[in-house]
This record gives structure tokens, C-alpha cells and sequence, in this order.
């Protein structure tokens, strides 16, 4: 592993919080990929707040590896903006957002960075698909926006070609790659409490007509977390399904109004109060 600042080299963009054998997988996963000869990793991770010894055992097993400390009030979205904004001085050619819950398959950084043609001054969004290692179903990656209002919540995942790369319009952050090129023309993710901070970057993309493309095949393995979906379990009590519902991880109400003004204008007046009244109601 070598310095970041070089059009070939690769930042990537971690976060872990008190999950150290994952978020170890996942790294030692990552620097088996056989990469072109002429390409560079280099790892920012944001230990946000861990409290079982995550950080000194990356250092000790990964000593390349930039950590971040973070109190552990950050998730996803800020940990991925505070690693990328350490990556960007750096100055790579292409930025991997990268889930430290995410097994990489041999062949997955070859095969985003080809769809990019290695090109960095390309602008490109390249998504890596994930299936679950038990079931091998579908699990994350690309999505379209589904119905003819093509509301940005509605998504209809996006089962990658076994050859060809497909588009899509928006993703789950599990695994994406994104050139020196479109960041350059999309910044850092926007700020959102957790959820939401992926989907929003990926219309952003596509509404500045950058490219959002699903690499072919499956190229990592990644278990679905169906925790977003239970405030939809009419078993609950209305209080339950509340807390979920407004909590960070699912539609804090603040964040669910900034994605849909930003993606769907006025329609926003119309969706936004949906799933609250929805628990309200009991349905």
C-alpha cells in the first residue's frame, strides 16, 4: 500500500463502530484483491467511538490503514464525509465507499475500476452488487426508481448482468466507487443523521448526468438487514413503530423532508407525511 496521490491510487472509505472481526474481514478481504500494476489503496477508517479495541486492532493488523477517531455520534453519513474529506487531500483518482460488514469476492476492485475504464477524469458512479452469504439472494446495490412518478423512495433493486454493466439511478452505499471526476462535480455526501445519505448521492449523480452504472455480477457478499422495515409490522405498538420509524436509521423527519424536496419538488407536501400517518393509523 502507497500514498494516495496519484491518479491510479483508490481512497477508501470506512466507518466501524464496536464490530472489530467484521470490520478485520473486511480489510484483509480488501488487500487480497489483485489489483493492475499501476494501481494504489489506501484506507480511511473512522473508529467512531468503539469501545471494543477496534481502532488498535486495525493498527496492529493493518498499519497502513489512516484511522480516524470519532466520539460515536457520526454513523455512516458523517463517518463517510469526515474519512472523505481526509481522502480528498490526498488528491486519488477515485474514491471506494466501502461498508466494514461487506466481504469483497476476488476480482471486485478489477472489475468496478474496468467499468471506469481506469479512468478517473471519466465521470462515474460505479456500484458493487451484494448478495447474502446464506440465501446468495440479492441483498444491496443499485436500484431504480419504480412507478411513473418515479418517487425516490419507491426503488426497485437492480439485479446485476453477468457481463454488461447496467444503469440505475441511485444505491446502496454498501460498495460504490466513484471517480476523482464526480466528486469533483458532486462534493461529499450530503449531511443526513444515517440512512438516505447513499440514495440522495446517487440522484444527485444522475441529475448532473453523471453516470450511475451496477458493475456486473455479484461482487461482494453483504447480510440483509431488514431492521429499517419493522415500523411496517402492524404486530407492534403504535409507540414501537414510532420510534423506529423517526429514529436515525429509518426516516428521521428533519432528513425525509430534505430528500424529498431536493428529488421530488412539491410532490415532497404529498409523500412526506405517508409513513406517519400510516403508524398513526395502524396500518
Amino acid at each position: 500500500m502507497t500514498e494516495a496521490g496519484t491518479p491510479q491510487a483508490v481512497a477508501v472509505l470506512m466507518t466501524c463502530h464496536n464490530r472489530r472481526a467484521t470490520t478485520l474481514r473486511c480489510l484483509q478481504r480488501l488487500f487480497q484483491q489483485v489489483l493492475p500494476a499501476s494501481v494504489t489503496l489506501h484506507v480511511y477508517l473512522v473508529d467512531d467511538g468503539s469501545t471494543d479495541d477496534s481502532g488498535p486492532a486495525v493498527r496492529a493488523a493493518f498499519p497502513g490503514v489512516t484511522l480516524i477517531p470519532g466520539d460515536g455520534s457520526l454513523f455512516w453519513c458523517e463517518g463517510t464525509r469526515l474519512a472523505w474529506r481526509h481522502a480528498a487531500s490526498a488528491a486519488p483518482g477515485f474514491y471506494l465507499w466501502l461498508n466494514d460488514d461487506v466481504v469483497l469476492r476476488d476480482g471486485a476492485l478489477e472489475t468496478l475500476l474496468a467499468v471506469t475504464r481506469n479512468d478517473c477524469s471519466r465521470a462515474a458512479v460505479v456500484v458493487g452488487s451484494c448478495c447474502d452469504p446464506e440465501t446468495r439472494k440479492h441483498s444491496y446495490g443499485g436500484h431504480l426508481l419504480s412507478g411513473r412518478r418515479r418517487h425516490p423512495a419507491r426503488l426497485s433493486p437492480v439485479v446485476p448482468d453477468p457481463i454488461h454493466a447496467l444503469a440505475c439511478d441511485t444505491f446502496n452505499g454498501n460498495c460504490v466507487l466513484i471517480t476523482r471526476a464526480a466528486f469533483q462535480r458532486l462534493g461529499l455526501v450530503r449531511r443526513f443523521k444515517h440512512a438516505m445519505g447513499d440514495t440522495d448521492y446517487g440522484l444527485l449523480a444522475r441529475r448532473n448526468g453523471i453516470p450511475v452504472l451496477v458493475a456486473p455480477g455479484y461482487l461482494a457478499e453483504c447480510a440483509a438487514h431488514a431492521s429499517g422495515q419493522t415500523w411496517l409490522n402492524p404486530a407492534l405498538s403504535r409507540r414501537q413503530r414510532w420510534r423506529m420509524l423517526v429514529g436515525r436509521k429509518v426516516l428521521p423527519p428533519a432528513d425525509w423532508w430534505r430528500l424529498l424536496w431536493t428529488h421530488a419538488g412539491l410532490r415532497a407536501f404529498l409523500y412526506w407525511p405517508v409513513p406517519y400517518w400510516r403508524v398513526l393509523l395502524g396500518r
